[in-house]
């Protein structure tokens, strides 16, 4: 995603320091979490295991550190310790009773989640590009908006470039004219200067 920056509690982008120490931080939490809350019968000791499991403690434990965290003054909680109970706790243990079967193989000492397979469907790749290949370029874009594109900073007044329905609405008042009456696309003189179809542009361009 363009623009994008990953936080730190984002496992698919952490490096090995960086997840070293999200792995200490977390196993830290967790086993007091469960112990505190006897969650042992809920979330096994094999959770780390679990991927789904070390997404969903990462996510209740940040909620959680951040509404405990002491603050300074003028500060305030994103969370306060109710709301973590109520918005983060409690519907974690609906997800844990709906999921139960996350664990419903792992007994002490062993350990199997199963592993998912996630790959595109044959032809995914060519649907995606006609898909994009058939949408309005930007230029485009901003014709079909705003009727024109803005101004390209050289200085010049008048919109960059026009729009097939303004130039025709420019045609039919006599403002402007075409070279070549008898081409449809072809060239038209208009403020003082020709201008041309661009099938980039999606629109008539100052030559």
């Amino acid at each position: 995603m363009s623009g994008y920056t990953p936080g730190r509690l984002s496992w698919r982008h952490l490096d090995q320091e960086q997840a070293q120490q999200l792995w200490d931080e977390l196993i830290d939490w967790v086993e007091w979490f469960r112990g505190c809350y006897r969650l042992t019968d809920r979330i096994k000791g094999c959770w780390y295991r679990h991927p789904k499991m070390v997404e969903e403690l990462t996510a209740a434990m940040s909620a959680h550190k951040a509404a405990y965290e002491h603050l300074g003054d003028g500060q305030e909680h994103s969370w306060s310790p109710g709301s973590w109970h109520h918005q983060i706790y409690q519907p974690l243990l609906q997800r844990l009773a709906a999921t139960s079967d996350e664990f419903a193989d792992c007994l002490d000492g062993r350990c199997e989640p199963p592993t998912v397979q996630v790959t595109l469907l044959d032809g995914a790749r060519e649907w995606i590009a006609a898909d994009i290949a058939a949408r309005p370029t930007p230029s485009a874009a901003a014709v079909a908006a705003t009727g024109s594109l803005p101004d390209s900073g050289s200085g010049a007044a008048g919109p960059a470039v026009l729009a097939a329905a303004r130039m025709v609405d420019l045609i039919d008042s006599g403002e402007a004219e075409p070279v070549e009456p008898d081409d449809e696309f072809g060239p038209v003189t208009y403020d003082g200067g020709v201008w041309e179809w661009s099938d980039d542009a999606q629109g008539y361009v100052r030559t």
